[in-house]
């Protein structure tokens, strides 16, 4: 048993020695005890809380295991301080004075700018007036709790497009939203302004009004703030009449140049059946199919169809004509050279077509046309914009699952839904297949980031219906910014990779990423 005692201290000291504690009695007194007990040794000294604590009340029995008195000391410092507790005058003092502390710091809230604060403040005090009950209280302080768990000051964040902005204190915030006002001045608008007029000015067909766009451009560069001027609005609104007149008449001279050609295989076709055996039922039949040709409703492709069948018809009964049709073969060849002229002259119209019949987004061609535009604006006015490659994502595998019909469904739904959320100053076009590009004139990168992301986002949560069955789909977008890049073709190809580095990544994504 001395050789245990022995120990016991040994050991004590050396945990007062580890821990940097003075060896005095009371140090020394809880490291013996705490060693005798984990060596399940019994020293009558240290059990003295023990059986003083088993004499109090079981409730101050808890508040000593609670407080983790384990010296004589530590229990006098605490029965001192119960003693000194129990004089029920200063308790009710003290009572009075947290209430009337509680009121003064809701009637403080109730000065916040925070509407649910200040009615949750306004209702805690009209309870504490009038009814100061234990069950009132724990009320009152579990609508404080959900009101402090629940509350969301995420709305402030959308000040942040506006510049930096100090959140934590509302003074202070009022004050910066204030100095970012008084920037925003009319002449800094008019700035921002400028280069979307001159970019909205640029001709759609005609490349005869270059240099009127030239001289009024120059006048905007030079003083945005003209754009408030009478003259200046009276001159653009004098140059986009001039642009849109010029652009008809460039439009109706190519339709007048097809309809020429129409007229003259008409005659031609005409004076052939006047000198040929053909039969009466054949020529109304043909001359019906001529009057009803209407370039100016009739699509391209019905066009040429109806052309096609003329010659079909006219060469199945130039078969059976007489040696006086064998004599005229100069005109029937002449004919021919025509309508094969007509039917090329089709074919680079048709090229022409601007929209895609399926998802109704402009043409490759169109799209080829509209780039060509763009740089002309940048390297002539240095007017910026942005690119999307926008690619449906495992579109082969709904073509495969659902077939080629429910593919074109979701072709001509994405579509529409670019259509519907580009500005008016944007171009969407199919780029071939399930990819379309959209140029976003006047917008930096990080601009179109939140533009694609908007969209990715919309045709992911977008119920395609095909048969009564969802078909789930995600696109992935890729993005550039021709002012970071060495030509127009360099920014296509930048935006490119950015789409193929989407769909390594994972897919449903937008590259660059700024959020």
């Amino acid at each position: 048993m001395a050789s245990t005692i022995n120990e016991i201290i040994k050991e004590s000291i050396e945990k007062l020695r580890k821990e940097n504690l003075n060896l005095t009695p009371d140090n020394y007194t809880k490291y013996f005890c705490e060693v005798a007990k984990k060596r399940g040794v019994l020293v009558e000294d240290c059990r003295k809380i023990e059986k003083f604590a088993k004499k109090l009340d079981g409730v101050v029995q808890q508040d000593l295991e609670k407080f983790k008195v384990s010296t004589v000391d530590e229990l006098l410092t605490f029965l001192i301080t119960k003693v000194n507790r129990a004089n029920e005058s200063d308790s009710i003092k003290i009572i009075n004075s947290l209430v009337v502390l509680s009121k003064r710091v809701l009637q403080a809230t109730t000065l916040l700018h925070d509407k649910k604060a200040r009615e949750l403040a306004n209702a805690s005090l009209a309870r504490l007036d009038f009814s100061q009950n234990l069950k009132s209280i724990d009320l009152i302080r579990n609508k404080w709790f959900d009101f402090i768990t629940s509350y969301d000051d995420d709305f402030l964040h959308q000040l942040d497009m506006y510049g930096y902005i100090d959140k934590d204190d509302l003074e202070k915030m009022v004050k910066d939203i204030i100095k970012i006002i008084q920037k925003e001045d009319e002449g800094a608008a008019y700035k921002k302004l400028a280069p979307l007029v001159i970019a909205s000015l640029a001709p759609s067909i005609a490349s005869s009004m270059n240099d009127n766009l030239a001289s009024i451009s120059h006048k905007l560069r030079n003083d945005p703030a003209s754009l408030g001027t009478k003259a200046i609005q009276e001159e653009i609104k004098h140059f986009i009449k001039k642009r849109i007149d010029i652009d008809n008449e460039e439009v109706k001279n190519k339709i007048s140049a097809l309809d020429k050609l129409l007229d003259e295989i008409n005659e031609r076709i005409f004076a052939l059946i006047d000198s040929s055996e053909i039969s009466n039922k054949q020529v109304t039949n043909i001359k019906k199919d001529l009057q009803d040709i209407n370039f100016s409703k009739d699509s391209f492709e019905l066009v040429r169809t109806k052309l096609v069948h003329i010659a079909t018809s006219l060469e199945s009964e130039t078969k059976s004509l007489s040696g006086k049709m064998k004599k005229n073969q100069d005109t029937i060849k002449t004919l021919h050279n025509r309508v094969r002229s007509l039917e090329k002259s089709l074919i680079v119209a048709k090229k022409e077509v601007k929209e895609d019949y399926l998802t109704h987004a402009a043409t490759k061609r169109a799209l080829e046309q509209e780039l060509k535009k763009v740089e002309e604006a940048y390297a002539r006015y240095r007017t910026d914009y942005s690119l999307c490659f926008l690619d449906i994502d495992h579109f082969k595998m709904v073509n495969d699952t659902y077939g080629h019909e429910a593919g074109d469904v979701i072709l001509a739904n994405i579509g529409r839904i670019l259509k519907k959320y580009v500005r008016q100053t944007d171009f969407v076009g199919r780029y071939g297949g399930e990819e379309f590009l959209i140029i976003l004139p006047s917008i930096d990168v990080e601009q179109a980031f939140y533009f694609s992301n908007k969209i990715r986002g919309i045709i992911e949560s977008y119920k395609f219906m095909y048969k009564n069955e969802r078909i789930k789909i995600t696109v992935s977008c890729g993005l550039s910014q021709r002012s970071k890049q060495s030509s127009s073709k360099d920014s296509v190809e930048a935006a490119d990779k950015m789409l193929y580095k989407a769909k390594e990544l994972g897919r449903n994504k937008v590259l660059p990423d700024f959020s």
